[in-house]
């Protein structure tokens, strides 16, 4: 028998089920189950077998909690809140994103913006390899579909709350995807944030929902778990052995170091706020750490851009926004060609989308979500 599972944790198992004639020899069996497949058995039938079962998800997450209840904290004020856009909604939501985030840009605005400034430094269009390191969330598409107008489809290295879980092997494989004769990458990355009808940050109202959701979700759920952890209220995160319970883990593992600056005792910061902020430092010095050990499989005649930044999603009617912190042309061995971080701060400022005016009862014409 192959169990990854010391006799102890068995019988520790045992121990907090039922203990009636024949029901050790179920346990076991259930137990060996539930290890060898890595996943959650058959919903559990008393309060003892839920805590056993939780117990056997935490070796295989590193957490110290179930999916279940992960899923619990991240989705716990679903479909809350307004969901009908007014005026009144559109021009706050503008107004508290470029006070909470100032230097942010219409997504539409941004990539024309990066588009020209490219094409300055010997860019085109058919000969740019696009990558990105985004959010798995589909809101996160709407930035994506505008820079696809410019440079084609991404190659994605992204993957909860935006960490490049691709790491190295996904970064090397995409330098060799860049196009021969002359051919250029650009790297968009980092985390992102969304806004509500009511201005909440950390929600956004989504398609096909009443009121508005977690956005996102995975970095919301991985502040408050590590917050329990620096409480003693939860165990310290492990290391997860199963690939479909990993990345969350990875995410409260690296969250866990900056716990102090998002939640500080005098209330000095909203943690909505500083999250994608904090979030973002971790994953640029994550791309710095992927880039020193990869860069060399980019092409000695390449350059590569790096775009990161922090996007910030919107109701259907609004803009979309992307606040640039990294805008820099290097070439394989990491020496910066150009910086263009301010020349892209000084696109113009948002507008309201085209959908927007329509919604409101305004003349407008169909497009893109997003224009500036």
């Amino acid at each position: 028998l192959s169990l990854s599972l010391s006799l102890s944790t068995v019988l520790e198992y045992m121990s907090y089920s039922y203990r009636e004639e024949g029901e050790a020899e179920n346990i076991i069996e259930e137990a060996i189950a539930t290890a060898n497949k890595g996943i959650m058995a058959d919903p559990p039938k008393s309060p003892a077998q839920a805590a056993s079962k939780g117990r056997l998800s935490r070796l295989a997450s590193g957490l110290d909690m179930s999916f279940n209840s992960v899923m619990s904290l991240m989705h716990k004020s679903d479909d809350e809140g307004t969901e009908t856009i007014t005026n009144t909604a559109v021009k706050g939501i503008m107004e508290k994103v470029e006070a909470a985030f100032p230097g942010s840009l219409p997504s539409h605005r941004m990539a024309n913006q990066v588009s020209k400034l490219l094409e300055n430094h010997g860019y085109a269009s058919e000969t740019t390899l696009f990558a990105t390191s985004l959010g798995c969330d589909e809101v996160n598409r709407d930035i994506e579909d505008e820079m696809r107008q410019h440079f084609g489809n991404p190659y994605s290295m992204g993957g909860l709350a935006g960490f490049c879980f691709g790491g190295v092997v996904a970064f090397g494989n995409m330098a060799h995807h860049i196009p021969t004769d002359g051919g250029n990458a650009l790297v968009m990355y980092g985390p992102h944030v969304g806004i509500d009808y009511d201005l909440n940050f950390g929600k956004v109202n989504r398609r096909g929902h009443h009121g508005s959701s977690e956005c996102c979700g995975p970095s919301s759920a991985a502040l408050e778990y590590c917050r329990r952890v620096k409480a003693g209220e939860l165990g310290e995160i492990g290391t997860p052995t199963d690939i479909i319970e990993s990345q969350q883990t990875w995410v409260c593992n690296e969250m866990l170091p900056l716990i102090d600056r998002i939640i500080k005792d005098d209330g000095e910061t909203d943690p909505t706020i500083e999250l994608p902020l904090a979030l973002y430092d971790s994953q640029d010095a994550m791309m710095v750490r992927i880039f020193a050990k990869a860069g060399d499989q980019v092409r000695a005649d390449s350059k590569i851009a790096f775009l990161g930044g922090i996007t910030v999603n919107t109701p259907e009617g609004v803009s979309e926004y992307f606040l640039p912190k990294k805008f820099q042309i290097m070439n394989n061995k990491g020496e910066v060609i150009a910086d263009l971080l301010e020349e892209l701060l000084s696109a113009k400022a948002p507008v309201p989308s085209r959908r927007a005016f329509a919604a409101l009862g305004a003349v407008a014409e169909a497009g893109h979500k997003t224009y500036g």
